[in-house]
């Protein structure tokens, strides 16, 4: 009896020690997405007749300490059509986020995406190094006072933006741009687009934005996710 015991034993010892491998290996791989949510691995995207900022959607969906913002190409002006953008019909291979939104932009290279701290910015690639558009813009040192809202700290930002004054509307959609607290905040060499991503920061922890319009009239969005268009299967 003594012997089947400790028989017992050693089997239960055993497979707890078989177990903590993965126990620690699990927690290691939760510490690294916080770190690099970048890394985190997210499931095939089927986009039908739709665009890769559709798929930029789907995979917002599927994260986690990561949030988004868009910029759309503008129009020539307000009361003219956005410019279209392509559809597709393909499969994004389960893979990082980072792969992921790789194969997006590979297929349609309209687009390019850059991470800056946690938020995942999709932008036109034509755009990339075109110094006077707004949100490649650098600002020295820029200094946000007791603001209350999103809307007082887009205007503060722009307002310091060098050279030709910039012009932007902020649009209300679902819950309240009112900040927790009033926020002061300074910052020396950030880039507006930045400069926005931590606007929508102070709104919550995913929050992001997305700018369209047209070149007469500009527009910014602050989100808490973003909803893809239905797929087409026809």
């Amino acid at each position: 009896m003594n012997g089947l015991t400790g028989h017992r034993r050693f089997i239960w010892v055993g497979l707890f020690l078989c177990a903590l491998p993965n126990y620690f290996l699990s927690q290691s791989v939760g510490a690294d997405v916080q770190d690099n949510p970048f890394m985190q691995r997210v499931p095939s995207v089927d986009l039908s007749k739709q665009t890769v900022i559709d798929g930029v959607a789907l995979l917002s969906q599927t994260t986690a300490h990561v949030a988004f913002a868009i910029e759309f190409p503008l129009g020539q002006t307000i009361s003219a059509s956005a410019p279209p953008l392509r559809t597709f019909d393909a499969t994004i291979a389960a893979d990082t986020l980072t792969g992921a939104l790789n194969s997006l932009c590979n297929l349609d290279s309209t687009f390019s995406w850059q991470p800056i701290g946690h938020t995942v910015n999709v932008f036109p690639s034509a755009l990339t190094k075109d110094s006077s558009y707004l949100f490649n813009k650098e600002i020295d040192s820029l200094e946000i006072k007791a603001v209350a809202d999103a809307q007082e700290a887009i205007f503060a930002v722009v307002a310091q933006v060098p050279v030709q004054k910039q012009q932007i509307a902020v649009l209300q959609a679902g819950p309240s741009l009112r900040f927790a607290k009033p926020w002061t905040v300074s910052y020396n060499n950030i880039s507006v687009r930045e400069a926005f991503d931590k606007i929508a920061e102070q709104l919550g922890p995913t929050y992001g934005w997305q700018f369209s319009g047209a070149a007469d009239f500009r527009v910014i969005r602050f989100h808490q996710g973003i909803s893809p268009k239905a797929s087409t299967t026809h």
